[in-house]
């Protein structure tokens, strides 16, 4: 008689198949992701890995759950560190950076790859939980927002304050991109001095 898996063994199984699915979807794409596939990877029967997982759009959407929960605690972590609010700007830029650059196969999948957002699962069954992922998102974007208003001041509205946030985040992204394409190195000799200098010029122009 087999014995029941506990808390821990379940959860180390789950998060087994959730990077076993992104590596596949790093490589693959989404579509290259099937149940059968990602079974082969993970060394598991298909008909096991749905005691875990309903399909692999569920698989798919806590890989992007955890993403933005990796990525909202280390910018909370950054703005809550420091005073003064240029400093805590440039600390969150700088973890930002830091989040896309070093976990690649992540920044890709949330930020760079064509891939389902909320509205795509809106009416079907994985609303519910597609929805925590689209709260934490909206979690960030307002922890940003509010701490490019310390740095710009209170005259700014609404409309100033998400246009330069989405000229802030395309600059950045734009940087990351440049890095992990590994395209940035033939332009410039220290890459990273040259996004200290685009930082440094960025956060005194929101001043």
């Amino acid at each position: 008689m087999k014995t029941a898996r506990g808390k821990k063994e379940i959860r180390q199984i789950r998060e087994k198949i959730l990077e076993s699915a992104l590596d596949i979807i790093v490589f693959k794409g989404l579509d290259g992701l099937t149940m059968r596939n990602l079974a082969q990877k993970t060394g598991m029967t298909a008909p096991n890995l749905y005691n875990y997982f309903s399909n692999k759009d569920e698989i798919y959407i806590h890989i992007i759950i955890r993403g933005f929960d990796m990525l909202y605690a280390d910018l909370k972590a950054a703005y809550d560190l420091h005073e003064d609010k240029a400093d805590r700007l440039r600390a969150m830029i700088d973890t930002y950076m830091t989040f896309g650059i070093s976990k690649p196969r992540y920044y890709d999948i949330m930020f760079t790859r064509p891939t389902p957002k909320y509205n795509d699962y809106i009416g079907t069954p994985l609303e519910k939980i597609s929805k925590i992922e689209y709260k934490i998102s909206m979690d960030i974007a307002a922890l940003a927002i509010k701490a490019a208003a310390d740095v710009i001041g209170p005259s700014a509205g609404e409309e100033i304050l998400t246009r330069r946030l989405v000229q802030l985040w395309s600059l950045i992204h734009g940087m990351i991109t440049l890095n992990n394409s590994q395209v940035m190195g033939y332009v410039a000799e220290s890459a990273e001095q040259v996004y200290q200098k685009i930082i440094d010029e960025v956060i005194d122009s929101l001043k």
